[in-house]
């Protein structure tokens, strides 16, 4: 069994959870398109590839897939895992098994204005959005929506080009910042995550909530984890309703007892690592499937309080040094 971890970056941290269930002459591939990617550090074979808006991007990642006989596909980047969920089915006929989602539910959950369609059409309480400004003043000047706004890319990630307007003024500036912005009423209670681990049938076999109380640019630092029975029952019901591939991680507030979603990110997330600590184990699951093994529901079986802390790890040295051999250049 050989692994590509598509767009590895920073989450070389994943590949070494990956590691101790995997057997002798077993391989991580990692993939990016740049050579500045800590993340190829823990991998055992790594290729620079074309961005993943170039025609040549699918192409040379199926070369990867054949040359390394790969056996499963994860992305740990947002648009990379809406691309790599439009070739499902060629994966599949390759006889490798994408731990991405498939492309319509990808969309929806990238797509901020489809994320908020999905939520309501299926009664899960959601910040109100709003594709254009004038819909946006209708809801102010009736009183049925109020400042502070966020106003965020419709198609973004992380926390990259994400405003908070409290005025009309700051409301107007940012929505025209630039094109294809969405504006989203602001979601109060407590803020939490779960980490959710779908099957390949789209079924629901962990759930791990925490809470995260330090973050920068969208990167989650500082965590604990908790068990609240209606927190892991809502994560139930929405994975199960979504029905994706492998892990998710998601946005949610609580308050009076009411749960409220607010993003999904069809990847390992951020803040995943609180959750391994706390026993999720997502990388053994995963292993177990793609060698056709059963994993049973493991549903509310993690530690409650584990705290994690993200620390900075310099890697480096001479230029050539450090460069040499350690990946292929495949653009």
């Amino acid at each position: 069994m050989n692994l590509l971890f598509s767009c590895v970056g920073k989450r070389g941290y994943i590949a070494d959870y990956f590691r101790p269930h995997l057997k002798k002459g077993e391989r991580i591939i990692g993939t990016s398109n740049s050579k500045w990617t800590p993340g190829f550090e823990h991998c055992d074979t790594n290729y620079i590839l074309p961005d993943i808006v170039s025609p040549d991007y699918i192409p040379k990642v199926m070369e990867v897939c054949e040359r390394e006989r790969i056996t499963g596909i994860l992305s740990f980047f947002d648009p990379d895992v809406v691309t790599l969920s439009k070739y499902f089915d060629e994966f599949i006929a390759m006889g490798i098994t994408p731990i991405v989602p498939r492309h319509e539910i990808a969309e929806i959950c990238f797509d901020k204005y489809l994320t908020y369609q999905f939520f309501s059409e299926n009664n899960f309480l959601t910040a109100k959005t709003f594709l254009n400004i004038e819909d946006a003043f209708k809801s102010l000047t009736s009183g049925s929506l109020k400042y502070p706004l966020y106003v965020k890319p419709r198609r973004g990630y992380g926390s990259s080009l994400t405003f908070k307007a409290r005025n009309q003024l700051e409301l107007n500036a940012f929505y025209h910042y630039t094109p294809d912005m969405i504006i989203q009423e602001e979601l109060t209670g407590e803020p939490f995550d779960f980490d959710i681990l779908n099957d390949l049938n789209g079924n629901v076999i962990s759930v791990v909530p925490w809470k995260k109380f330090k973050s920068r640019l969208g990167e989650t630092e500082q965590a604990q984890t908790f068990k609240h029975q209606d927190v892991i029952d809502f994560g139930v019901k929405l994975g199960n309703k979504l029905g994706h591939i492998g892990p998710l991680d998601a946005d949610l507030y609580l308050k009076d007892g009411k749960i409220s979603v607010l993003e999904i990110n069809l990847r390992f997330g951020g803040g995943y690592p609180v959750s391994h600590l706390a026993g999720a184990e997502f990388p053994a699951k995963i292993i177990a499937m793609l060698r056709g093994e059963e994993v049973k529901t493991d549903i509310g079986n993690f530690q409650h309080g584990i705290i994690m802390m993200k620390d900075f790890l310099v890697i480096g040295g001479n230029e050539h040094e450090y460069f040499s051999n350690k990946f292929m250049n495949l653009c």
